[in-house]
């Protein structure tokens, strides 16, 4: 027996349904410093905001190109 449940909910109400937080006053708050920042002084802005998670990002890219390659000289083998 299968029994399908559909709910139309806000994600405010799925939150205070499943009592998570609501973060969306320090969302706000966050958005707007980052933007005031990046109006002040832009690249001061992208070295302490934007470009570690580049960095980050290219790392994850780097060893994800370096799984595939592995898997892939691995399947040449057989």
């Amino acid at each position: 027996m299968k029994v399908k449940i559909e709910l139309d909910l806000s994600p405010a109400e799925a939150r205070e349904i499943f009592g998570l937080p609501d973060f969306s006053q320090l969302h706000s708050t966050i958005t707007a410093d980052l933007a005031e920042k990046c109006a002040e002084d832009p690249q001061k802005a992208f070295e302490t905001f934007i470009k570690p998670s580049l960095e980050t990002g290219l790392t994850g890219f780097t060893a994800y190109q370096k799984m595939m390659d592995g898997f892939l000289k691995g399947q040449n083998k057989s």
